[in-house]
């Protein structure tokens, strides 16, 4: 049985525009489209709770079938709870109705106090004892029904069908029987974009940072239902920050493993804010992703401990480079290069992560017991230094390089300085010159 959740918006017009009032003049012209793009946010925000999403365009009602999705979430009332609790975390006021028809949900959350239906019998002892005024009928219909001594709902629907239709035209009876869920009452079912964009406009400029955060924090808590409605995680998306009289300023924000966290985000986003010099007052804010992947699943062990270790170095990672900038953290990984000083190369610490122990140079090399030593600190470049004084283990001959132009013949040793410390070093032998390549701890 279809279960209809509807959630009226009375005052998302002004509450889009991110709290901010707007001039009287522009509200009339403006008021729908900004009511018809934050209807849209909040379908694909609420598609994680259902595959069935509807809304209208021109009132601020959004339609969720949550039938088959009560199972799902431990039942009907721990659903709502939910609903309505992110709702309040996105600033929205809202009045919510459950009901086996749309058409009577939404009637529902025009009526005094708190009506939910879960069966037709419920819906017909909620709607009976219900003014006359809140049926969504023309006026002349309803000028009609009171001229005959009608009053309350149940008292329209105690008359006989035939009797409706004919004096009150076929319509009538048919919204009559949509209230009642005893008709098919179809909505245009809404469908969840491929790629994710939101667009958030203020009233007035905005002209700090701390101001804000209440839409950013709104827009990622909106993506973060788009995410769970998808089952899919995200490595980057962008924000652009409009301006009246500037260029957009867009600011990408890169993660190390996929997320779909919203208070992750707004970490990043915050982190990134403190550095960025904005060219003037922001008037608006969007929001795009266009590439996603499967989210990243933290295993528990036997005792319900997850991977905090490694969230955490993932978090810290991320928000280095959201304050320092994109390319002030990498990480290394091993090189297919005989030469030392190229046996390695700079990555982005969400490839080093995702690699894991799966990066088999150094294990390969350190799992035979006769592989030379090598130090764990080497040098970029090589450092000319005398003849070592006491050579322990050697030599070690490497000649590579042929095939760009910077061939190498050297002849590698273990070593030991006056001072006890053990060093790597090299003999040159096209140029009979020793040189220093690695120190050990």
């Amino acid at each position: 049985m279809l279960l209809w959740l509807c959630i009226r918006l009375p005052q998302l017009a002004r509450e889009a525009l991110a709290g901010q009032p707007r001039p009287a003049a522009e509200r009339s012209e403006k008021d729908l489209l900004i009511q018809r793009a934050a209807l849209e946010r909040l379908a694909a925000w609420a598609y994680q709770w259902s595959s069935l999403i509807s809304y209208a365009p021109s009132e601020p009602l959004l339609w969720l079938e949550l039938g088959a999705s009560c199972a799902l979430f431990d039942g009907h009332a721990a659903l709502l709870a939910t609903i309505e609790a992110e709702l309040v975390q996105l600033g929205y006021s809202h009045v919510c109705a459950l009901a086996p028809s749309p058409t009577a949900a939404a009637l529902l959350t025009r009526a005094k106090g708190s009506h939910h239906a879960l069966t037709k019998a419920q819906l017909r002892a909620q709607l009976e004892p219900l003014p006359l005024q809140l049926l969504d009928l023309p006026v002349p219909i309803l000028v009609a029904l009171r001229a005959s001594g009608l009053h309350r709902i149940g008292e329209v629907l105690e008359l006989p069908a035939a009797a409706i239709a004919r004096r009150f035209e076929p319509e009538t009876l048919l919204y009559l029987q949509r209230l009642c869920a005893e008709a098919s009452d179809p909505r245009p079912a809404w469908c969840l974009p491929p790629t994710y964009h939101s667009r958030c406009e203020f009233g007035v400029e905005v002209r700090t940072s701390t101001a804000l955060l209440f839409p950013l924090r709104r827009l990622l808590l909106e993506f973060q239902g788009y995410l769970r409605a998808r089952d899919c995680g995200v490595l980057r998306f962008t924000l652009e920050f409009e301006h009246y009289r500037h260029p957009v300023s867009r600011v990408s924000i890169g993660l190390s493993a996929a997320s779909r966290d919203a208070a992750q985000f707004l970490t990043l986003v915050r982190e990134r804010l403190h550095s960025l010099a904005l060219p003037a007052p922001v008037s608006g804010l969007r929001l795009e992703a266009l590439e996603f992947t499967s989210p990243t699943i933290v295993q528990t062990d036997l005792f319900g401990n997850d991977a905090q270790p490694l969230q955490q170095l993932q978090r810290l990672l991320d928000r280095l480079r959201a304050r320092l900038g994109e390319d002030s953290v990498q990480a290394l990984e091993l090189a297919a290069d005989y030469r030392p000083e190229r046996g390695w190369r700079f990555m982005t610490p969400e490839r080093s992560l995702a690699g894991g122990a799966s990066g088999g140079g150094a294990s390969g090399t350190d799992s035979h017991s006769d592989a030379p030593p090598r130090p764990c600190w080497l040098l970029l470049e090589p450092v000319p230094i005398e003849a070592p004084m006491e050579l322990l283990r050697g030599a070690e001959r490497i000649e590579s390089g042929w095939w760009d132009g910077e061939d190498v013949g050297r002849d590698y040793y273990l070593a030991r300085t006056g001072e006890g410390s053990r060093v790597w070093v090299f003999h040159d032998r096209r140029v009979g010159q020793w040189y220093l390549q690695g120190l050990w701890a």
